[in-house]
């Protein structure tokens, strides 16, 4: 797992267990806020038998402790930095939440780098609710389990929801406060008509934290954009239902492989 330090910031990069593919697809995958490799784990374990897996662990995150970012444009800028040290070229780029904000960013800014997006529970606008970003800094373990809480759908396992709140637990309130600030700063709702690569857009039908009408405002805006709505899944999509989650995105995958063939 390579530390990348990059535009003076320093993350973590992990290379999936698979063979590497020569001359397949590279997937990206992107953690929201307070995430790290972990939400990703059904995804790396599943993809990484047939394309080239590489999961981001944000500065601050997972395996590269330290300060965070306080704005989604630093956090592409690191990503777009680990990408060029990695000399990887025109990957599928997949973001969850934050995560999403991060991939778009990356779109409009470098548009010539990502071969696809894959927007996960996410918008071109970001806010989030005082009550998280006052909680964060007076009562750090309570509202990370408020999170947690809200982040999937009512019979999510007790037990899927403790793992996600101790993994998040795991970050410092300076980190986490910073993720939701940025997050709540994000605005591309102008900018996002700008991107012109193969997206899908998929999400939860209970996401109460990106509720649908964000994921459909991606759909109708990104030209040919696809929109995959899985029932009975929440915040968290891809460890709720992942079976289902990962062979809509190997599908995508596939079809906009051949598109660029």
């Amino acid at each position: 797992m390579p530390i990348i330090d990059a535009y003076g910031m320093r993350g973590n990069v992990v290379l999936g267990s698979g063979k590497r593919q020569q001359g397949g697809d590279s997937l990206v995958f992107i953690h929201g806020a307070g995430g790290s490799r972990s939400f990703w784990r059904l995804q790396e374990a599943y993809f990484s038998q047939a394309f080239n897996v590489i999961i981001m662990e944000l500065p601050g995150h997972g395996a590269a402790p330290g300060p965070g970012v306080q704005e989604i444009k630093g956090y592409a800028l690191w990503i777009k930095g680990a990408l060029d040290e990695l000399k990887l070229s025109r990957p599928f780029v997949i973001g969850h939440s934050m995560g999403g904000a991060i991939a778009m960013e990356l779109a409009v800014r470098f548009p010539a780098l990502p071969k696809g997006l894959v927007l996960v529970s996410t918008g071109a606008r970001l806010r989030t609710v005082p009550d998280i970003l006052d909680g964060i800094k007076q009562a750090f373990p309570e509202t990370v389990k408020l999170i947690c809480e809200r982040s999937f759908a009512q019979d999510a396992p007790a037990e899927m929801k403790q793992a996600t709140a101790a993994e998040m637990m795991k970050n410092s309130p300076d980190v986490l406060h910073g993720d939701f600030s940025a997050c709540d700063r994000f605005d591309i709702m102008e900018q996002v008509q700008t991107i012109n690569k193969p997206t899908l857009v998929i999400c939860g039908d209970q996401d109460i934290l990106t509720p649908i009408k964000y994921s459909r405002f991606l759909a109708d805006t990104i030209a040919g954009a696809r929109l995959e709505i899985i029932k009975g899944a929440g915040h968290l999509v891809m460890l709720e239902r992942a079976e289902e989650f990962n062979k809509k995105l190997e599908d995508f995958f596939r079809s906009a492989g051949r598109g660029d063939a």
